[in-house]
């Protein structure tokens, strides 16, 4: 097999909104739904809660499984030559991001973010099992950047195609809370680098 590593930087082209699963969001009952607990605290307090944050310190990132969720569902767009079969579920076996959290960036300083630089976002939402709305408060990056690297397996998918599913998922999926993919406006990205390491 012929794996080609390569080095990635997406910047946003919109804001976007964090969503980290915690135990205020748990399931419960017979019927498997979703419980929200109401959290106490200013809305500031609420959103600090949803930010992905490093153990270590307060320098935030997102899950690298964002990016391989992506990248699958943009190839639900692209049919395999000679079959109907789509190449979404070969993209999990052809590509592989190798970092598990991916750093988050200032897009204009190239700093990384920290809690504190967090804005937050306040709108409802609704609750799918009761159909009652509440108001969210997640925290939102206006101005972001990622860089990760990718292990690509080209005996299975061109890396061509790769780049092409990154930058159509930047632009027609997103990733985050409330991105396109989803109904909302948040999340997406360009592609501003693709480097092939040695």
């Amino acid at each position: 097999m012929s794996f080609i590593l390569v080095n990635a930087e997406i910047v946003g082209t919109g804001s976007m909104l964090q969503n980290r699963f915690t135990d205020h969001s748990e399931v419960e009952g017979d019927k498997a739904t979703r419980k929200v607990l109401q959290t106490k605290g200013t809305p500031r307090e609420q959103a600090a809660v949803k930010l992905y944050i490093e153990p270590t310190g307060d320098l935030l990132y997102h899950p690298g499984s964002a990016i391989a969720r992506l990248l699958r569902e943009a190839g639900g767009n692209h049919k395999m030559k000679g079959t109907r079969k789509t190449v979404k579920y070969l993209v999990p076996s052809a590509v592989l991001v190798m970092d598990d959290t991916v750093p988050l960036y200032h897009a204009d300083t190239g700093k990384r973010l920290v809690a504190k630089n967090a804005e937050v976002d306040s709108r409802p939402v609704v609750i799918p099992s009761t159909k009652g709305r509440i108001m969210a408060h997640r925290p939102r990056h206006d101005r972001w950047m990622m860089r990760f690297r990718l292990r690509v397996n080209d005996d299975l998918l061109p890396l061509d195609l790769i780049h092409q599913l990154l930058t159509e998922g930047g632009q027609q999926l997103g990733i985050g809370d409330f991105r396109p993919e989803k109904g909302g406006p948040f999340g997406v990205f360009n592609v501003t680098s693709w480097q092939i390491e040695k």
